[in-house]
């Protein structure tokens, strides 16, 4: 296994582990967003060509605007912590795709519970019978979304075979 390999499993166990973790208590550790980070510097050590410059300001430039968005209440801070280890992943030419990526997974991801939580409320399944997830009003595991965004940005520039 090479460093790059090494770097694409850490990333990908990474953001399955923060799905997990999103999913079962609607939050995120801290450790796995430093993961993530390794795994892209793991990666680019067995990159050649890596470009170091470009991947810390896609992170940096995606950490300036996760401040703004955490503040405004749009996006929560340890989806903006996730987001910021996968913005590493990316060069300034490849960020925005990926977080276009992301967003739409989230789109389909709030849709997905929309409809769940709204069949559940029409088959009487309420309040503390229905399960955290499914409850109306219920945060959303954007970590779910993320994975999936970051999936399809990795088939698309990552050498995955």
């Amino acid at each position: 296994m090479t460093l790059a390999d090494a770097g694409l499993l850490v990333l990908a166990l990474s953001l399955l582990a923060a799905a997990g973790f999103d999913l079962w208590r609607f939050e995120i550790p801290d450790t796995l967003t430093i993961t993530i980070i390794a795994g892209a510097v793991l990666f680019g050590l067995g990159t050649p060509g890596f470009d170091w410059a470009s991947h810390a300001a896609a992170g940096g430039a995606f950490f300036a605007f996760g401040l703004l968005a955490f503040t405004r209440g749009w996006l929560g801070g340890g989806d903006v912590k996730v987001m910021t280890g996968c913005a590493c992943w990316a060069t300034l030419g490849t960020i925005i795709e990926q977080q276009v990526l992301v967003g739409l997974a989230g789109g389909v991801l709030a849709v997905a519970l929309m409809l769940v939580r709204h069949s559940l409320k029409l088959a009487g399944v309420t309040g503390e019978d229905a399960p955290r997830l499914v409850r109306v009003g219920a945060d959303l595991p954007y970590a779910v979304a993320i994975a999936g965004g970051m999936a399809v940005w990795a088939w698309r520039h990552l050498p995955i075979s």
